[in-house]
């Protein structure tokens, strides 16, 4: 437990580092699901280490430990974790539960939101919502169903293959669920503070996505000609887990679009993963340790009494 309950923690901090460089030479979708689930992996294996490391401080409350049935004073002495360290790992777990509420509510709200939206777009199973008004505009908007949201001065712009192009985009984007991996990086970054990055990368990946499923079905440069058109205008007030086609980076990516999409690189993901891997492995070496410790401190209590 001495040296492996701090490698999640100083691992996640690595793999905050080394994500993006490798998301962006992977194929979207490939990097969109190693920067969400990656980042959870990141995430829970970080807090578990600091889990661990308070509760060999909590652990030594003399109340706690009369109820686990364990020695408080052996807890004490075989502890290999200074009380400055505990009580340091204390306090990061308790701003990191503030920020995991406070993540959890604001992302809630706007699932909520979203899905009210959803309802009062359209009726029934009808996938589609034009807006009368004269900005250009499409989003996606996640739902039970999730509508596509046009409005009629985009319309007026694209030609008929960039409107299938757009609407094909937007579908992508409901069909893969992405909010749920924008979701799931916010929560992340809400945890560990070396994974700030991650919302923007999935953002950025999740709109590559929807691209590429776009240039599945419409030639490449007609998929950049409808996000150009999209481009710049601002979103009306609408929660914050909508997914607008021409709201992010789209300079870059209609660049992406220019040259074929990239195929799956082996060595750059399977080195992110046994970065990952590793951290897994060695949150659950640090608990069996923690869990011996306490194994000690029991045996220690029951011969004396």
């Amino acid at each position: 437990m001495q040296t492996l309950v701090y490698l999640p923690i100083a691992l996640s901090v690595v793999f905050g580092l080394i994500v993006g460089p490798v998301a962006l030479r992977l194929p979207p979708q490939a990097a969109t699901w190693l920067i969400s689930v990656g980042g959870l992996i990141a995430a829970v294996g970080s807090t578990s280490s600091l889990s661990l490391l308070a509760f060999t401080l909590v652990g030594q409350n003399p109340v706690l430990a009369a109820q686990g049935r364990w020695s408080q004073s052996a807890l004490h002495h075989d502890s290999p974790v200074p009380a400055a360290v505990a009580g340091i790992a204390l306090i990061a777990l308790a701003v990191i539960s503030v920020r995991l509420l406070r993540s959890l509510i604001v992302r809630a709200s706007a699932m909520r939101d979203a899905h009210l939206l959803s309802r009062s777009l359209a009726t029934g199973d009808q996938e589609l919502a034009v807006l009368d008004e004269a900005a250009a505009q499409a989003y996606a908007v996640p739902g039970w169903p999730g509508r596509i949201v046009v409005t009629s001065g985009l319309l007026r712009r694209l030609d008929a293959g960039e409107r299938r192009a757009m609407l094909a985009h937007e579908r992508s984007h409901l069909a893969h669920h992405h909010h749920l991996h924008q979701t799931a990086v916010r929560l992340a970054a809400a945890a560990n503070p070396s994974l700030r990055q991650l919302p923007a990368l999935a953002a950025w990946s999740c709109e590559r996505w929807a691209d590429e499923d776009a240039a599945l079905t419409s030639p490449r440069g007609t998929v950049a000609s409808a996000l150009t058109r999209a481009a710049g205008a601002d979103l009306f007030a609408s929660p914050g887990v909508v997914l607008a086609a021409g709201a992010i980076e789209v300079d870059h990516r209609v660049r992406a679009l220019g040259i074929p999409a990239p195929r799956l690189r082996r060595w750059p993901l399977v080195s992110v993963t046994l970065v990952l891997l590793v951290i897994v492995a060695a949150v659950g070496v640090a608990m069996h340790d923690t869990e011996r410790l306490f194994e000690i401190a029991q045996r220690a209590y029951l011969a004396t009494h």
